[in-house]
């Protein structure tokens, strides 16, 4: 099954947002290098980004995003409409899920922004953390950041965190379209 994108956001909204209560439209303009995603603010401000034109809904990526609905936001409460994330404690689980959104291009983990990826509860040293995750998930050490929390394993929880509030609003509605 594929699904467009640009038909997958018409007549779509965008969440509410928490500072204004605002929602604004979502809109799109297609050409043969994929589907930009935008919407204006009431000050005129674009915001907006590139995602596929289609994306193939193999098995693997339904699973990634049954994974993102147990493990990822799901509140729009406050600010969470603008966050994508994911938490685990297994290095294989989070880099399937980075590397199957990398590979239907919703997300390019090339994009990562340097500390974006938060561990949490962990016993060992924060270098010892940070040179484990790194090397399972294969991404740059520079991307880690290491938080004080509650100790409760060696290498502790992974949480990736992606402030993209069109990339949290797609793949939500990709994830509503399946279940229908």
């Amino acid at each position: 099954m594929e699904i467009e994108i640009s038909k997958l956001i018409e007549g779509k909204q965008t969440y509410p947002s928490w500072a204004t209560n605002s929602i604004h439209n979502l809109q799109s303009h297609e050409d043969k290098e994929g589907v930009l995603v935008y919407y204006r603010t009431k000050s005129n401000k674009l915001i907006s980004r590139f995602f596929p034109n289609k994306v193939n809904l193999t098995p693997r990526l339904i699973y990634v995003l049954g994974l993102l609905k147990g493990e990822g936001s799901n509140s729009i409460g406050d600010s969470n409409y603008r966050r994508f994330t994911m938490t685990n404690s297994d290095p294989a689980i989070i880099k399937i899920v980075l590397n199957e959104l990398d590979k239907h291009n919703l997300f390019k983990k090339s994009k990562l922004i340097d500390k974006s990826i938060h561990l949490l509860h962990h016993t060992k040293s924060n270098k010892e953390v940070i040179s484990y995750w790194s090397k399972k998930l294969g991404l740059n050490k520079s991307k880690f950041k290491c938080f004080n929390s509650k100790k409760t394993t060696p290498f502790g929880v992974c949480h990736v965190y992606i402030s993209d509030v069109l990339l949290r609003r797609v793949v939500d509605l990709i994830h509503e379209k399946i279940m229908d």
